[in-house]
């Protein structure tokens, strides 16, 4: 579902499957999770779906997806974060 080696290149963040796939509740890597949900949302991932691939349960998912909008509208590095995993995954739809 996810090409790991592009984002990772594309964010310069070594190992970001295993990170990503972690209980870490770090900033820069919870707002990875939800940009790349907002993301497969858009491509018609369901939200079960994105859990499975992301390791988190199905309500988080849920909790990205909503709070996904807000936080791209008021917070400009979100948008930039955003921008960037959006055209490291255009292609893998």
């Amino acid at each position: 579902m996810l090409n790991y080696p592009k984002i990772a290149q594309t964010l310069n963040i070594p190992d970001l499957e295993r990170r990503l796939k972690a209980k870490s509740r770090a900033r820069r890597l919870v707002d990875i999770r939800r940009a790349l949900s907002a993301i497969l949302i858009e491509q018609g991932y369901s939200v079960r779906e994105i859990a499975s691939e992301l390791c988190r349960p199905h309500s988080t998912v849920v909790h990205f997806v909503q709070t996904h909008q807000s936080l791209f509208i008021t917070d400009t590095a979100y948008q930039h974060l955003f921008h960037q995993l959006k055209d490291a995954t255009q292609w893998q739809s």
